[in-house]
């Protein structure tokens, strides 16, 4: 498959599999001093369901966050008969300690021939770190009435131990089996005290009216602001991408949170984010979500893809999360990279326009052009009406957008990913035969608002993935391939409509094949 994505560097055991393989829903849990990052893993050279999905789970583990080491087997396939539960896919879950310090791995089991049922089903190890499980779960038995949920939708067990009710938990994502049909997305809650026999609640214990289902549901809270924090992923607009919302108690209520980014963690293309406390600090936590394939001659995007750098969460002074990429792996990268010097300037970069766009491009050898990077800078003069990094940029300086603005009022900013061609009108596109695909992610791919940048941005650029940290936020992306149309095309440049703006303490580093 000719357009399936390879991994930034040759033979690297974090971001996926294999360059046929792609990386999906991970499922992180810390065993002492180890991070275990359980993800699934799709069948090689598959790209649509129902193929693609008949997946099973893989595991990387790490110690630093940088040195990865992966299990040269799967952890767990799809059962080898028809009439398995799990016969067409295990999917998400969770991994936990059972009261016996062993681990246990909960699942979700789909199977075709049951009209694409899910059931969730249970394996366990003999050790705490999980050295090797059951060859088949069995499906949890659950006290309730369950009537009140569709049989279609009933997965991605999440479980944990509530000290706070000294029982064990799950998060199930479901939909109500009556309302409004692209509405009744909930979660609903199993507890137990011995992992064995799980209770249903009668009610939901998160039912926001507002979405089709909630994906790859965790629950957590963290010390130092008392709050908890309930995280999903959603498929669908509003707010699409990893979303989290914010209570005072474990069963809620769950608000939106009020920091200028309705709750989104990234963007729709950074995915199924799932979380483990960081060895050592339960005031912060470390994410890992994927970034999905897209294949070009289609133009369709896939459902996994490569895991995204790994991420800190941790909670600012109000109680809302901030996001930022884990210092571990940032320290890496500039260790791995080599400086360019000649490139950057390291210094100050000044633009100004009066009433139009004015651009500024590197200049970049050929292997520049192609190998990983990374680009931080500051900004500190930034009377303009907009000013940021053009990305993948044409010789008409068409180009993806990293575009920065302003508040009038405030030293905050908004930031946002923009697409290279925001599609035209019908009757202009007629005109010009520029009848351009209506992509769901656009022209805004991903945007925050309210954002301090003092701290500075941090730009990755590994092969076409884009992820962006910034004033406690990330926005990620998978370019397309460049157009056949387009000409030369340019890596990056900077650009500034109508003002003035300063970028200082401009470095660009390139990040040496192999180091990580």
């Amino acid at each position: 498959m000719g357009s399936l994505p390879t991994p930034s560097h040759e033979g690297t055991a974090y971001s996926r599999p294999s360059p046929a393989q792609a990386a999906a829903d991970a499922i992180p849990i810390l065993v002492d001093d180890t991070y275990h990052v359980f993800h699934l893993t799709t069948p090689p050279f598959t790209q649509h369901h129902p193929p693609r999905l008949r997946s099973c789970w893989s595991r990387i583990r790490s110690q630093n966050l940088v040195d990865w080491t992966r299990d040269s087997q799967p952890v767990l396939k799809p059962g080898a008969r028809p009439s398995d539960p799990d016969a067409d896919g295990v999917w998400t879950g969770a991994a936990v300690h059972g009261p016996d310090g062993n681990m246990n791995i909960f699942y979700t089991g789909y199977n075709l021939s049951q009209n694409g049922k899910q059931v969730i089903l249970r394996t366990k190890s003999k050790d705490r770190h999980g050295a090797q499980f059951e060859s088949q779960g069995t499906v949890i038995a659950i006290q309730g009435d369950m009537s009140q949920f569709e049989d279609i939708d009933f997965r991605d067990p999440y479980v944990f131990f509530n000290d706070a009710e000294s029982r064990y938990w799950m998060l199930v994502a479901t939909r109500l089996r009556n309302g409004p049909h692209w509405s009744r997305g909930c979660i609903a809650l199993l507890t137990s005290s011995n992992l064995d026999d799980w209770t249903l609640d009668a009610e939901p214990l998160y039912s926001p009216n507002d979405m089709f289902c909630p994906e790859c549901p965790e629950l957590f809270t963290l010390p130092s602001s008392g709050k908890w924090y309930l995280v999903y992923s959603r498929f669908h607009a509003p707010n699409a991408g990893t979303v989290y919302r914010v209570a005072d108690s474990p069963r809620g209520p769950f608000r939106v949170p009020r920091d200028g980014s309705n709750g989104r963690l990234d963007g729709r293309r950074w995915y199924a984010a799932k979380s483990c406390p960081r060895a050592g600090n339960p005031d912060q936590r470390l994410y890992f979500g994927w970034l999905g394939d897209f294949v070009d001659e289609q133009g369709k995007w896939l459902w996994g893809g490569d895991l995204g750098v790994p991420r800190q969460v941790s909670a600012d002074s109000q109680g809302w999360l901030r996001v930022d990429m884990a210092p571990e792996y940032r320290h890496a990268l500039r260790e791995a990279a080599e400086p360019l010097e000649k490139v950057s300037g390291r210094g100050t970069l000044l633009l100004e326009s009066s009433g139009s766009t004015r651009t500024s491009f590197p200049k970049l050898t050929a292997d520049m052009e192609q190998d990983d990077l990374l680009i931080t800078f500051n900004v500190q003069t930034k009377e303009a009406h907009s000013f940021g990094l053009l990305l993948q940029a044409d010789e008409s300086d068409k180009a993806f957008r990293l575009s920065i603005a302003a508040n009038a009022h405030d030293s905050l900013c908004s930031v946002a990913l923009m697409t290279d061609f925001p599609p035209l009108d019908d009757f202009w596109a007629d005109q010009y035969q520029l009848h351009l695909p209506r992509p769901i992610d656009g022209p805004e791919l991903v945007r925050h608002d309210g954002l301090d940048l003092e701290g500075g941005i941090s730009v990755l650029l590994r092969a076409r993935l884009v992820e962006v940290f910034g004033g406690g936020r990330s926005l990620s992306f998978r370019l397309p391939a460049p157009r056949a149309d387009g000409g030369k095309t340019r890596r990056f440049g900077w650009f500034v409509e109508d003002g003035a703006v300063a970028f200082e303490e401009i470095a660009v580093h390139r990040i040496r094949p192999g180091q990580l």
